[in-house]
């Protein structure tokens, strides 16, 4: 009778756990502690993460747990469970069968998803792991306890759109009285970003200027998509043709705030506009004549490829095109003084200028070897330049990050502040643009040589038989900055080569004069490293050797091209 008694009371106590759903509980006493706050803001000016940690530690000493690892110690919303700290500490919990609790400060440390925190729960219970809320202490393997959980779990979640609806409608109210309350957009910097929406500063960086002449290369309609892309990204503004719609439409650069908070309505801004909004308003118009790749429609005429990519040297205006008694010219639309020059002779003097970089095929060996040996020395020079110039930089992004929090604490007035802030964030540009300037990546460099030298080899017959297209694509690759004609010199000079093609004529030219000489101790060392840096000509294929046109789209040299 004492045994069937002993079965009897196993069977109802197996159905009362399967009942109230208690968890199957593995052995050892070890757990976990996680942590967590919102926002940096709260990381960095108060001690929540201490005080959370602490109150965990003397918990799991109260009730005899051995902490096995922390996890969090940082700012995570609540508001989705696929936070990284969150998700690194379930994947431990799931290999580390000893793990029996998560220990937490309380429950919307944990989580404010609501019922998705109940379920996460529910499954962490099945594998033997219970979640302890430290100020919230109850005992889950119960159905009371269960249900406690799950009511926190579901005010934690009440309290979070509470939060959001109040913070929706605060957002509609700053919006409508022209205040910008999100990320600051690309091309300004907020010199008040910890302050509220209606006491930021906006101004217009380096990289607003280029992005304003984005605009009007693009109102101007003789610049394809990919020039307006290819320009900025040469000077430094992070803009893809995933992202060029986005920018080009926002009427934030015409000095308005809008989104669908405010239902699409155009409210005057307090922020200074990039462009005017008539040159804005013809962008749209442009832009929505091609509602799919968003390129405005350009006229192409093989008489005058160096339409955009030439510029008067006297003014530096870019030179369009034009056709009078069926003959064409290029001419600048407005200057000091009016230039027209007839297109074949300007042809002409590009091809003499191309002519430069061309070389006799039986230099190709050597040349081969001689560049590839150069350019890697440049290499070594170049990554040496590049820590020292990181490391001020570094040092002058922390005495800034200092200066803005002394004028953030009160500790210096705003005229103090604006001064060395200002001097500040100059050198931290001057610091930026050398790295880039200096920097180059050694990957498969004996291929881009290779192939850069295929190209030179007929670089003229090359250009001169390819299609408008190839030719732009083609010039720009030798010419990154394009060319300069001066009128009252009748001749064309380039800002900058590509490096590639930019040795070319100095190792020819020793070689040419001394065969047997050795192009390595021939005046052939390179020049100090200049600021330029080097950009290799990432290839896809390389050219026909006939000379024949071929595509060169894929050929443009990665980097910042200056």
């Amino acid at each position: 009778m004492k045994k069937q008694a002993l079965n009897l009371q196993a069977t109802l106590e197996q159905l009362t756990s399967n009942r109230y759903g208690s968890p199957k509980r593995k052995r050892g006493s070890e757990a976990v502690v996680y942590t967590r706050v919102s926002s940096q803001e709260q990381v960095q000016n108060n001690g929540s993460l201490e005080v959370q940690r602490k109150y965990c530690d003397n918990y799991a000493v109260a009730n005899s747990i051995a902490i096995r690892e922390y996890f969090g110690g940082t700012y995570e919303s609540a508001k989705t469970d696929g936070r990284k700290e969150f998700q690194r500490m379930l994947e431990y919990v799931k290999k580390h069968k000893s793990i029996s609790y998560i220990i937490v400060f309380n429950y919307d440390r944990f989580s404010r998803t609501g019922a998705a925190a109940s379920h996460l729960s529910e499954e962490l219970s099945k594998q033997g792991v219970t979640v302890k809320s430290v100020t919230q202490d109850i005992d889950t393997s119960t159905a009371i306890g269960r249900l406690q959980e799950n009511f926190f779990h579901l005010l934690n979640n009440f309290d979070n759109r509470l939060k959001s609806d109040r913070t929706t409608i605060n957002t509609r109210e700053v919006m409508l009285k022209g205040y910008w309350p999100y990320a600051t957009p690309m091309g300004y910097k907020n010199l008040k970003p910890k302050h509220r929406a209606c006491f930021h500063e906006y101004v217009i960086t380096d990289e607003g200027k280029q992005l304003k002449r984005g605009f009007q290369m693009i109102s101007e309609g003789s610049y394809q998509f990919k020039e307006v892309i290819e320009y900025l990204s040469r000077r430094g503004v992070r803009i893809t043709k995933t992202s060029f719609r986005h920018v080009f439409t926002n009427p934030f650069y015409a000095g308005f705030v809008t989104g669908k908070l405010v239902e699409g309505k155009l409210i005057k801004g307090h922020h200074p506009p990039l462009v005017d909004i008539k040159t804005f308003m013809n962008v749209q118009d442009i832009l929505n004549e091609n509602p799919i790749a968003g390129v405005p429609k350009i006229s192409r005429h093989d008489e005058i490829p160096l339409k955009a990519f030439a510029k008067d040297d006297a003014s530096g205006i870019t030179f369009t095109g034009y056709k009078t008694k069926g003959i064409w010219y290029y001419k600048i639309k407005e200057g000091p003084v009016p230039v027209n020059v007839n297109a074949k002779q300007l042809n002409s003097l590009f091809v003499t200028l191309l002519s430069n970089y061309q070389y006799n095929p039986a230099l190709r060996k050597q040349l081969q070897s001689t560049l590839t040996q150069k350019l890697k020395e440049r290499l070594a020079l170049n990554e040496k330049e590049s820590t020292l110039i990181k490391k001020k930089l570094a040092e002058k992004k922390s005495l800034l990050e200092k200066l803005e929090l002394k004028f953030i604490a009160d500790q210096i007035n705003e005229e103090l502040y604006q001064k060395h802030a200002t001097t500040l964030r100059q050198e931290i540009d001057q610091f930026s643009q050398e790295i880039e300037s200096t920097s180059f990546s050694s990957s498969n460099l004996e291929n881009a040589v290779s192939k850069c030298l295929t190209i030179a080899q007929n670089l003229c017959q090359s250009w001169v038989t390819a299609e408008y297209e190839t030719k732009q694509q083609l010039q720009k690759l030798v010419f990154p900055e394009g060319i300069l004609y001066s009128k009252q010199k009748g001749v064309v000079r380039t800002p900058r080569v590509n490096s590639l093609f930019e040795a070319i004529p100095l190792l020819t030219g020793d070689s040419s004069k001394n065969k047997k000489a050795d192009p390595s101790k021939n005046r052939l060392q390179f020049k100090k490293v200049p600021k330029t840096g080097f950009e290799p000509a990432h290839l896809a294929a390389p050219p026909p050797e006939d000379g024949a046109s071929t595509n060169f789209a894929t050929w443009a040299p990665k980097g910042r091209q200056r």
